[in-house]
């Protein structure tokens, strides 16, 4: 039987929240383990705020392009490339996991790579090594939420959209939230002939009221085909 290895603080998940507290605790001395099995930095870095920026920067370059042509601009070679944007935007997130890793050694904190699953005595597993902290913070975060519906294992949820490896030619966008909204304007302005299905009458209900509703009529004019009061 391996022997477990004890940590003042352990920490299961190496998200924002996470590597924060594990460099904090760092701080005051105590030992320090963080268990993470896939890419440092959480939703945000890795497929939310920061490539979700990226690919908002894109479309507003495709936006201006546009309106060149009427500041004497040429732009009969209006052209773009997905795979391009796809590439630099993963080197960037690739870069920015380093950076994570980086400041875990260097404040000391150990990363220990792969699933952590709790066992019966209390102890976390990973890879058949057990350990345990005196204190154990769960900071695994979230994912979205796949409706149960039939036909849903066709399609893709916000995680798969930054996998994608073309722009497709028709989205079908479901949902009213901030993500489903920003996401079928980055595609409709990229290009594609893009469908956001939401189940009521404006999109980001839960908002502002003046910002639902001019936000609702702004996207009227397209180039987002809007469906209203539609169920899936």
């Amino acid at each position: 039987m391996a022997t477990v290895r004890e940590f003042d603080y352990l920490v299961i998940g190496g998200g924002s929240g996470g590597i924060a507290s594990a460099r904090r605790a760092r701080e005051f001395g105590v030992s320090v383990a963080l268990i993470e099995e896939g890419r440092l930095g959480g939703t945000c870095v890795n497929v939310g705020c920061v490539p979700k920026k990226v690919m908002y920067n894109c479309s507003m370059h495709a936006e201006f392009i546009r309106d060149h042509a009427d500041y004497g601009f040429d732009v009969t070679l209006n052209k773009f490339d997905w795979s391009v944007i796809k590439k630099s935007r993963d080197e960037y997130i690739r870069r920015l996991n380093g950076i994570y890793e980086n400041n875990l050694n260097g404040s000391k904190v150990e990363l220990i790579r792969g699933r952590g699953a709790f066992a019966e005595d209390g102890t976390v597993e990973v890879n058949g090594q057990k350990y345990r902290g005196r204190h154990t913070l769960i900071a695994v975060g979230g994912y979205p939420t796949i409706p149960n519906i039939p036909g849903a294992e066709y399609g893709t949820d916000s995680n798969g959209f930054f996998e994608l490896e073309k722009l497709p030619k028709k989205s079908v966008v479901v949902g009213a939230g901030y993500i489903a909204v920003e996401l079928a304007g980055v595609l409709a302005n990229l290009g594609s002939d893009t469908h956001l299905l939401i189940r009521y009458d404006k999109v980001l209900r839960n908002f502002d009221e003046t910002l639902s509703t001019g936000l609702t009529e702004a996207m009227d004019k397209g180039p987002v085909n809007i469906h209203k009061k539609t169920q899936v």
